[in-house]
């Protein structure tokens, strides 16, 4: 019975869009289009929710929901910044994707996520700052991942 409550909650969160995306396209609304960053949010905070509610705790469940719920918020503030910033902003994908190993450290306190973690925060932060100053110091973004696997080597493959 719970199977079939969520699936006639998901038909009707699709048949809204839809409607709301055709009345949009008829020119009686505007700005909805906009919006469209809410369903990757709406999936994030979904596993997220998914992985708190559950006994056996999937890891998987909150990566995926904290890497789709702050993808979203990204894309929100580009949709009414400018997408044209991605082309210097793609390192956020890096540091987004380290944020969300650290989420899993914080729930789980298995050492190597964390070091994942700061290591591809370091590394957007690394990659944000060559390509924002010179295009020239782009090889040093190898320098940074080979040190960070030697990071990863040193504490977590050694055990």
């Amino acid at each position: 019975m719970k199977r079939i409550r969520s699936i006639l909650i998901l038909a009707l969160v699709f048949i809204l869009a839809g409607a709301v995306l055709t009345l949009e396209n008829m020119k009686i609304i505007s700005g909805v289009s906009k919006l469209w960053p809410v369903f990757p949010l709406i999936i994030g905070s979904g596993f997220c929710i998914l992985f708190f509610d559950r006994k056996a705790r999937d890891l998987v469940l909150l990566y995926l929901g904290s890497l789709l719920c702050q993808v979203s918020i990204f894309f929100f503030v580009l949709n009414y910044a400018s997408w044209s910033m991605l082309s210097k902003l793609w390192p956020v994908f890096l540091g987004i994707a380290g944020l969300s190993f650290m989420a899993i450290y914080l729930n789980s306190r298995i050492r190597i996520f964390s070091i994942l973690g700061i290591s591809l925060a370091l590394l957007a932060a690394l990659f944000y700052l060559v390509f924002g100053v010179s295009h020239n110091l782009w090889p040093l973004s190898f320098v940074a991942f080979g040190g960070s696997l030697l990071v990863v080597n040193h504490y977590y493959l050694r055990k």
